[in-house]
């Protein structure tokens, strides 16, 4: 059962991470991928040892952003990706600092993976639009978290023009929001479109992004669904 949950644990972050690797495999690091999955290994197979229980200031409107970084141990791979950063700026490596920039997005998404049961959002009072709301309000949150140290390394390394990619760190997990409450009732499907969504975003200069408008409104249709099924 252990080696089992292992597995699915592999298996989840192989899938979470699809569009991360995609984007690598086409620039051809293949090492880097290699480096990041045997980490991933590593961490898996770690001992657990009885340390202090690490203190997360994200907000708790959304409670899996707690369980989600203790579950696969995100924590650890935020340092991994500064020192990249510092790796990429001293190589002058353009696509080693936006692959950061992904797998930290992706890192923000893993939260909006999970779903809360069918009666919680029954039982909740806001409408739909205010639910929505206030999963926006705790993703930009609790992403603002993350962002900032990779802000500030990149301004401790003068890298003032690659700021502006920090915006789609953002913006990555409120699409996966979106999607989350489409396909509620299937994870699976969330994520095989949520892959496709970012791959095609990345390949087609952001065109998808012209339909998040019917995206917001279908997710709205569904979570008032789910209030009154």
């Amino acid at each position: 059962m252990k080696k089992n949950y292992k597995l699915i644990l592999f298996i989840e972050y192989l899938i979470y991470s699809s569009p991360f690797y995609l984007v690598l495999l086409l620039k051809n690091e293949f090492i880097f991928i290699a480096a990041i999955i045997l980490f991933k290994i590593l961490l898996i197979n770690a001992p657990k040892f009885n340390l202090k229980i690490i203190k997360y200031p994200f907000d708790t409107f959304n409670i899996y952003w707690h369980i989600s970084f203790r579950k696969y141990k995100l924590i650890y791979i935020l340092p991994i990706l500064i020192a990249i950063i510092f790796m990429a700026v001293n190589s002058k490596n353009q696509n080693l600092l936006y692959a950061v920039f992904l797998g930290l997005s992706l890192i923000t998404c893993i939260p909006s993976f999970e779903r809360e049961t069918t009666e919680e959002i029954k039982q909740n009072p806001f409408s739909a639009e205010k639910y929505l709301s206030c999963q926006f309000k705790n993703s930009i949150i609790n992403t603002a978290y993350l962002v900032l140290p990779f802000a500030l390394t990149l301004c401790f390394l003068l890298q003032w023009e690659k700021l502006i990619f920090l915006i789609f760190i953002f913006i990555v997990p409120l699409l996966n929001l979106l999607l989350k409450y489409i396909y509620f009732n299937n994870n699976y499907l969330q994520q095989i479109f949520f892959t496709l969504f970012i791959a095609s975003s990345i390949f087609l200069f952001g065109v998808p992004l012209l339909a998040t408008p019917f995206i917001y409104k279908k997710a709205i249709q569904n979570l008032n669904e789910l209030k009154t099924c």
